[in-house]
């Protein structure tokens, strides 16, 4: 049974009334200084709660901080700026807070890891040359215009190691996962040098593209690196993509190891399999699932899945040897959609959320279904409950988003506020939804985390004056602020 869903919800907003008499508790964590820049956690096996992401001068430091001063940029750019690591207790209690950073940027923190240990690791982009390496760090210095640095942390915020990641070009999109003891770190790569392996599946990046200077953020090929948990050796990596831009905005791991990635691509040469289910690009931008074999040699299957405009896969979610389930969102009226959906028909103006259920043994989707309303919807997170329901977080800008009549919070109260969802096992019913924000609600691309026991962890960076708080670790402003949120989804 799953007895409590714990949403720890790092953004500024949340509405007043029946939804916040939910709240276990809330607060202002660290600002965000207009950083660009994503705010992931992890949860250890007490329920402790580590966060990252960046910051200007503004943190709440404790007196064990690795770093007590801020060491970034004080000019007001969107990159400059430092890391944070702060550890939580259940409770939401303060029990760690340090700056990370140096001289330059940090910047593009999205995701972080922990194993089972209860090792920390967190990853970022930086332009800094002063950030600290341990002795046996496999890269000792930064090669490019912005490399991944990626930093170790025991589970009582001990530092451990760190190392740079990356080549003589510009590497960031920085995403960590850690399986079976490897550290797995994903980006996104201009570098004609970045490290490879020799049996890697691509050893070269694909710069096929003609230069276009008005597109000149539309390139980078996507980079997988399996790393020692001690960050001294590289022991597998690989490019992949193709001669636009490709990234990748979900990973997880099959049965036997297998590398399950999905993202978007503007290349229309992306990689796919003999026998995908769509072979070429059906848009100008499309979603994809790719399979890689756990030694990053061998593509065993990959497909693109869109309809004739802009499509992405923000989620997937292995649920057995054959069925994947991807959430993302999409601009497409074709997108691919099955009889027994909730809603057959595209409503967005500008993106419908959608959930796919692909069968990899009949190399299709099985089950397909948009979810939406009228102005721009996104799904980016689903999980399984013990009782078989599917838990979906997102974010929705439509007044006509399906909300059930228990929600919590039944109206949008800002520009873009979260949406909680309950399905069945099936997919095919809502059995809850609800809204959550403030008065003038903006979630920045919220990342979201399951661990075992029910409990779901969401983070992200919003905008909202009216966040009820129960305690604050930094005083909020006008602008983007790192918060944090616990209800009890149960007590619906």
């Amino acid at each position: 049974m799953m007895k409590t869903i714990l949403i720890t919800l790092l953004y500024t907003g949340i509405a007043s009334g029946i939804f916040a008499q939910k709240i276990d508790f809330s607060g202002y964590l660290a600002p965000s200084g207009g950083v660009h820049t994503s705010t992931p956690s992890v949860v250890d096996k007490n329920g402790n709660i580590f966060v990252a992401g960046g910051t200007r001068e503004g943190l709440k430091v404790t007196n064990d901080a690795m770093q007590k001063n801020y060491n970034g940029h004080t000019l007001d750019d969107w990159a400059g700026g430092d890391a944070f690591l702060m550890k939580l207790s259940p409770n939401g209690e303060l029990i760690y807070s340090t700056y990370i950073g140096g001289s330059g940027s940090e910047f593009y923190c999205l995701q972080m890891s922990i194993d089972e240990f209860g090792n920390v690791y967190v990853g970022f982009t930086t332009d800094s040359k002063d950030l600290p390496v341990s002795d046996n760090a496999f890269q000792k210095s930064i090669k490019g215009d912005n490399d991944h640095y990626i930093i170790k942390f025991s589970n009582d915020c001990k530092y451990i190691a760190s190392t740079y990641l990356g080549g003589s070009g510009s590497d960031h999109w920085t995403r960590l996962a850690v399986h079976k003891n490897t550290l797995y770190l994903f980006g996104k790569t201009k570098s004609m040098d970045f490290p490879t392996t020799p049996k890697a599946i691509q050893k070269e990046y694909d710069n096929s593209a003609p230069l276009d200077s008005t597109n000149r953020y539309i390139v980078g090929d996507i980079t997988i690196t399996a790393l020692s948990l001690n960050l001294d050796k590289i022991l597998y990596s690989t490019y992949l993509g193709g001669n636009s831009l490709d990234f990748i905005r979900s990973c997880s791991f099959g049965l036997d190891g297998e590398i399950i990635l999905a993202g978007q691509t503007y290349s229309d040469n992306f990689p796919t399999s003999k026998n995908a289910y769509q072979k070429s690009m059906n848009g100008k931008q499309d979603g994809f699932l790719t399979i890689l074999n756990q030694k990053l040699s061998k593509i065993e299957y990959s497909t693109f899945i869109g309809g004739d405009s802009t499509d992405l896969v923000n989620y997937i979610f292995v649920e057995d040897a054959d069925n994947i389930i991807l959430a993302g969102e999409t601009k497409s009226p074709n997108f691919p959609i099955t009889f027994d959906a909730i809603s057959k028909k595209y409503i967005g103006g500008n993106a419908d959320g959608f959930i796919t259920r692909f069968n990899l043994k009949s190399n299709k989707p099985v089950y397909s279904t948009f979810i939406g309303g009228e102005r721009t919807d996104h799904l980016r997170y689903i999980a399984k409950t013990e009782k078989q329901e599917y838990v979906l977080v997102g974010t929705s800008a439509s007044k006509d988003f399906p909300i059930t009549n228990d929600a919590l919070d039944q109206s949008i109260d800002g520009g873009l506020d979260l949406v909680v969802l309950l399905l069945d096992k099936t997919l095919k019913t809502i059995e809850y939804s609800t809204f959550g924000g403030g008065s003038k609600q903006r979630i920045m691309d919220p990342i979201f985390n399951y661990f075992e026991g029910g409990n779901l962890i969401i983070t992200s960076m919003c905008v909202t004056p009216d966040f009820p708080a129960t305690f604050k670790y930094t005083e909020p402003n006008n602008s983007w602020t790192n918060c944090i949120w616990k209800f009890d989804l149960n007590s619906k």
